[in-house]
């Protein structure tokens, strides 16, 4: 299914610029929300030889990076901390760089299906630096939802044709994590945030500059940011003093343990494609929704319960499957295909 994209909603009505410099000699990175955009710009003015150091660190109580104004202004030690020697943009960079060429720029791009089940809960529920959660939308009222959940909130009462909704009426948990295992059952090239990136990658205007993709793993393990960090100094000659290797582990770490929606990602990652054995105990709804769709996926004929409560650990999941009785076993009518046939079951959501 192809989705309309906009890559320049909702800033085109907006100054272009989230830096005050227009663009910037080291390196452009131009990002999505939720892609570690500030965090990137930090991580590269603090340990860059060619800029002056930084002190202390850009985190929020829950790992985001915005610590700092969008102007790198450090509100607690009254000054400009940023050299300007790296910018960070959403899209509409490109808009704000018509005619330009050879423009040096990082785009972070997710590459698995644990980064968009991050992105689903990141871009959502962490823009505001609030503790917010997809489960809001089964503990909350109806009436008492915060104005950007109203509308996955009445797109949930329509699918579900929920009846006597009032002011305290709450949605049960079950259909908000059933609500969630349909857009994760959807093959990743379906998906609306797989088409954004995307367009965003192999627009034109990218085609006449130089261009590094930026894998979102880089975020999510040590080794792996370290690696690609050192390909992306190479490329850009960012000059990252390596020898501060200790200085930099420590910052990374102590960001992705503030950060409960990676460490989710990752969790889920391991369950998932490793069979590591762990708790459920602390995962959202959208985590557990995650999971019964990959659950669905790689078993035949085999559909999730319709439950509040979720699994224990991934051995009584586990267990769920290995009995699952014979008898119940059909077709699963969320699925359009099985074994490449179309499946005369498929309930068709979006009729």
């Amino acid at each position: 299914m192809k989705h309309d994209i906009d890559l320049f909603w909702p800033f085109a009505q907006n100054d272009l610029r989230f830096d005050v410099d227009r663009n910037a000699k080291l390196l452009n990175i131009v990002f999505a929300g939720g892609t570690f955009g500030n965090f990137l710009k930090f991580f590269i003015d603090k340990f860059s030889t060619l800029s002056p150091n930084i002190e202390g660190d850009p985190f929020t109580s829950i790992g985001t990076s915005h610590e700092l104004d969008k102007n790198g202004f450090d509100m607690q030690a009254s000054k400009t901390i940023f050299s300007g020697l790296v910018q960070r943009y959403h899209p509409t960079f490109i808009n704000d760089n018509v005619g330009q060429t050879d423009l040096p720029i990082c785009i972070p791009c997710p590459s698995k299906k644990k980064h968009f089940l991050y992105l689903k809960k990141g871009q959502l529920f962490r823009s505001s630096d609030a503790m917010d959660s997809p489960d809001d939308l089964w503990r909350k009222a109806v009436g008492e939802m915060p104005f950007m959940l109203k509308h996955h909130v009445s797109s949930i009462i329509k699918l579900y044709d929920i009846k006597n909704i009032a002011h305290f009426s709450w949605i049960p948990k079950f259909i908000v994590r059933d609500w969630y295992k349909l857009e994760f059952l959807n093959e990743l090239e379906d998906t609306f945030d797989f088409q954004w990136f995307e367009e965003l990658k192999s627009h034109d205007f990218f085609k006449k500059q130089k261009v590094f993709h930026l894998d979102l793993e880089t975020f999510f393990n040590w080794e792996t940011f370290l690696k690609n960090i050192t390909e992306l100094d190479v490329v850009f000659g960012l000059a990252l003093d390596f020898d501060r290797h200790t200085e930099m582990k420590a910052l990374f770490d102590k960001g992705l343990r503030l950060d409960i929606v990676r460490n989710e990602a990752n969790l889920v990652e391991s369950v998932m494609e490793k069979g590591e054995d762990t708790s459920f105990d602390h995962l959202d709804v959208s985590s557990e929704a995650f999971i019964y769709a990959e659950t669905e996926k790689s078993n035949d004929f085999i559909q999730m319960p319709l439950t509040n409560r979720f699994f224990r650990d991934t051995a009584e999941l586990k267990q769920f499957v290995e009995h699952y009785p014979n008898y119940y076993k059909a077709m699963n009518p969320n699925m359009p295909e099985f074994n490449g046939i179309a499946n005369p079951y498929y309930l068709k959501k979006d009729k």
